[in-house]
């Protein structure tokens, strides 16, 4: 193989990587049917798909589990996921055992997964039967919110806004921020009595680990770290609660982990850059793969 037609392939690789995650499905999810064009009479295909939950955070795995009704044993089923933007996030392809069952796995931790909100995962099953889809969703808390309650603070971060449940007695909050750098969720407050503030926050917001197992978070007030505050959790959420001294006016709690900061347009960029490389490469001769 020459180098140019080497550098060519190795080209479509990198992009179809990329971007291959992006076919649309042949069918609607809703049209479950398909006309025979030997009989003329329509076929219907039931087709089931579920998750074991309805609410995951971003270190999640999703059990996806189906049945195709007369279906072939080692057939393929495609499942698409969608973010709540409509974004393809993850398509991969399940089969079917003796019994028409299908199971799947999804690792919500991949920066592609940077929208809170509704997901929607379509699944597709059919060749020579035809062709037959159905649709379920599952929820990310945590950031595709379009407004806050008054029973939550406001944190922007890029175009995603995130709604955290708080409550506060002796004071005030003036503001919320988010640093990615420092994955850190700062509170400013306006302390006129000595009191305490509560957050509810998503873990898919800022969470604190070490592996798999949950870490205290972190807690500085003006500055100093305090050691006074309790820390509570579901699967969920992290529940803090800080007391504090009149006059306080910042509050920090800092994480292991927070909103992811790259959405889909990395995977673009690399997809860019690695096709990039290989243009140059060619013209200046540079190799990747041994000649023999």
């Amino acid at each position: 193989m020459s180098t140019h037609k080497e550098y060519a392939l190795i080209a479509i690789l990198a992009t179809a990587a990329v971007i291959g995650i992006l076919p649309a499905f042949a069918q609607s999810a809703a049209d479950s049917s398909q006309i025979s064009p030997s009989t003329g009479s329509q076929q219907i295909l039931p087709i089931a798909v579920s998750t074991d939950k309805d609410v995951y955070d971003r270190q999640s795995i999703v059990i996806v589990t189906g049945h195709v009704q007369n279906a072939i044993a080692g057939q393929a089923v495609t499942m698409k996921v969608s973010d709540p933007t409509g974004k393809i996030v993850e398509v991969n392809q399940l089969t079917l055992n003796n019994n028409g069952d299908f199971q799947g796995k999804i690792n919500t931790s991949s920066p592609l997964w940077s929208s809170g909100g509704t997901y929607t995962i379509y699944v597709q099953a059919g060749a020579q039967q035809g062709l037959l889809s159905t649709t379920t969703q599952f929820t990310l808390p945590g950031g595709g919110e379009i407004n806050c309650t008054p029973q939550q603070l406001s944190a922007t971060l890029g175009a995603e806004l995130y709604c955290i449940d708080y409550s506060i007695d002796g004071g005030t909050v003036s503001g919320v921020t988010l640093n990615t750098a420092s994955k850190t969720l700062a509170v400013k407050i306006q302390a006129d009595n000595d009191g305490q503030i509560t957050l509810n926050i998503p873990r898919s917001v800022l969470d604190a680990k070490s592996g798999t197992n949950d870490r205290v978070f972190a807690v500085l007030i003006d500055g100093d770290e305090v050691q006074e505050f309790t820390d509570s959790s579901t699967n969920d959420t992290r529940n803090i609660t800080i007391p504090f001294q009149a006059g306080s006016e910042k509050i920090e709690i800092i994480g292991t982990q927070i909103v992811p900061e790259f959405g889909p347009i990395a995977a673009l960029v690399l997809a860019i850059a690695i096709v990039s490389i290989i243009a140059v490469s060619a013209k200046t001769g540079l190799r990747f793969m041994p000649k023999y």
